[in-house]
């Protein structure tokens, strides 16, 4: 199918690539001559009448050029620059017989006491020939008009064919990831243009690969296509039904807020559950769900960018609190803002550093505010409150800062690390103390940011302690950072389910985490995920 898409692309390039060439030379044409066409078929009529008004009625000359040159007009519309070209054609055949019968009749009127019946039989037999020339170049022309229209459909009708193949994906029917981005722009302008909003969703098939790998490829391209059918009878005709990749689909929704964003996701998880045809697959003990991250623009994203790292970002915290679920994006940066109202610039600075690291590690994109708001419920679920779950959350949005200075091959190598590259990766608490200790305002953040990844029992890094000399803030992002980190995809494995994951805490409580903290996450989860 992609070898397709990709010929078919090839094939629609040059196809524009010839036809632009021409349709330059004829846009050139046009211009230049055009004025020159008008120019020469007024004076072509002007010199009929006023060579002929002595023999012709001025009327039926007058009558004749205005035909002529609304005939002109038409051919030029109907068929663009060629149908100008062939009307330039025509009329100078057209012009160029009249310029002869009119010398004629010129010549006779001149000389009309000598001989006048012999000159007249001149004039009679030239007319009959000229008016035969002309009627044939007419029905020339209008069969060329023809052949023209039907090719030009005909092209038009190919080049809508390639369009859709290079913009539809094969499988779903719905519009593919190339058509995708081109729309974003294309719906961010009109939401500014129009002052109004672009809502943006982003859904991923829950337990898929399980679903593919026990019944087929065939089972799953036809659970896809089911999937977008829905899709599409759940949204408007307005609304861009596209498939990102692989399982994940993405839908635009112009002039939409987050309560009709999640009210279209509703109809169609509602929609999904009771999807039929497919009821003999269906057996496994992880069904097929769908997860769901949203976003909105201006509201939240304030960049075609934005829309869709958030909508993303949003999506990956729905798969990671147990899938099957819907998370709306929100800016976590608005949460701290108020702890650097005294300097913006730092703010400022801080934020677009994560932005950098983002950038360079796919895995820390959404990674910190996740470890944030699960260091928020273990913090809670502990007694603390007020000033230090404030600093909970600039730590956890700031830990993994000193990845900036970690080579990217490392940060995405699929391969296992060798054990230089697990030391280098190592420093990355310790710089990220070193990036933030000149700013006085979190001093006490950066202990707690240094230690998130010492154990319980000392055998961590970077500095070897153990047990309470920990900072509590340290612990409790010990605990948070891994236990995102073992349900995350990483270039080199698969994330684990959430049960595995409770399961390795609970293994590792009292060596790799605080116990306490585990017990408060372990019970935090329950009381509001019900895991």
């Amino acid at each position: 199918m992609e070898n397709t898409v990709i010929n078919t692309e090839k094939k629609k390039n040059s196809l524009q690539s010839k036809t632009g060439i021409f349709s330059k030379f004829l846009a050139t044409l046009k211009e230049r001559v055009s004025l020159l066409f008008i120019i020469l078929v007024f004076i072509h009529i002007c010199i009929v009448m006023t060579q002929a008004s002595n023999v012709l009625p001025i009327k039926l000359r007058a009558l004749a050029g205005v035909i002529e040159f609304g005939l002109s007009a038409f051919l030029s519309y109907r068929f663009g620059y060629l149908g100008m070209l062939l009307s330039m054609i025509t009329n100078g055949i057209a012009a160029f017989s009249m310029f002869v019968l009119s010398n004629e009749v010129a010549f006779v009127v001149a000389n009309n006491r000598m001989d006048l019946p012999k000159n007249l039989d001149r004039v009679t037999k030239t007319t009959s020939g000229l008016l035969l020339s002309l009627a044939a170049t007419r029905i020339a022309l209008i069969i060329a008009s023809i052949m023209i229209a039907y090719t030009s459909e005909q092209a038009r009708k190919h080049i809508k064919r390639l369009e859709r193949l290079a913009n539809i994906d094969g499988v779903t029917g719905v519009f593919n990831h190339r058509y995708f981005q081109s729309r974003v722009e294309e719906e961010i302008a009109k939401a500014d243009e129009n002052s109004s909003t672009l809502g943006m969703i982003m859904i991923d098939l829950d337990n898929f690969k399980k679903f593919n790998d026990n019944y087929g490829h065939k089972a799953g391209d036809l659970l896809l296509a089911k999937t977008s059918e829905i899709f599409m009878n759940e949204t408007r005709e307005n609304d861009i039904v596209c498939r990102y990749g692989g399982d994940e689909f993405a839908i635009l929704l112009p002039e939409t807020n987050s309560k009709g964003i999640l009210s279209v996701i509703e109809r169609i998880r509602k929609s999904f559950s009771k999807m039929t045809g497919l009821e003999e697959y269906f057996t496994l003990p992880d069904k097929v769900t769908l997860s769901a991250g949203y976003s909105v623009y201006p509201d939240l994203a304030k960049t075609k960018d934005d829309l869709i790292m958030q909508a993303d970002s949003a999506l990956y915290q729905a798969k990671n609190m147990g899938r099957n679920n819907v998370q709306l994006y929100r800016d976590i940066f608005e949460d701290i803002k108020f702890f650097f109202d005294t300097d913006e610039q730092l703010f400022g600075g801080l934020r677009a550093l994560l932005g950098t690291v983002s950038a360079k590690d796919r895995y820390t994109l959404g990674h910190s505010e996740r470890v944030m708001d699960y260091a928020v419920m273990i913090g809670r679920a502990m007694g603390l409150r007020g000033e230090r779950i404030r600093l909970i959350k600039i730590a956890a949005l700031l830990h993994d800062i000193g990845k900036v200075e970690i080579p990217e091959c490392i940060l995405n190598k699929s391969d296992p690390l060798s054990d230089d590259e697990i030391k280098l990766l190592q420093k990355h608490p310790s710089y990220s103390a070193d990036i933030l200790e000149p700013l006085s305002s979190i001093d006490q953040l950066i202990d707690s940011i240094k230690y998130h990844h010492e154990r319980f029992d000392g055998t961590g890094y970077p500095c070897g302690i153990k047990g309470n000399d920990i900072p509590l803030e340290a612990r409790i992002l010990c605990v948070a950072d891994s236990f995102d980190a073992m349900l995350s995809d990483r270039p080199y494995r698969k994330g684990m389910k959430i049960n595995e994951v409770i399961a390795e805490l609970e293994r590792n409580s009292g060596t790799q985490f605080d116990p306490y903290a585990v017990q408060a996450f372990l019970s935090a989860l329950s009381v509001n995920y019900g895991i």
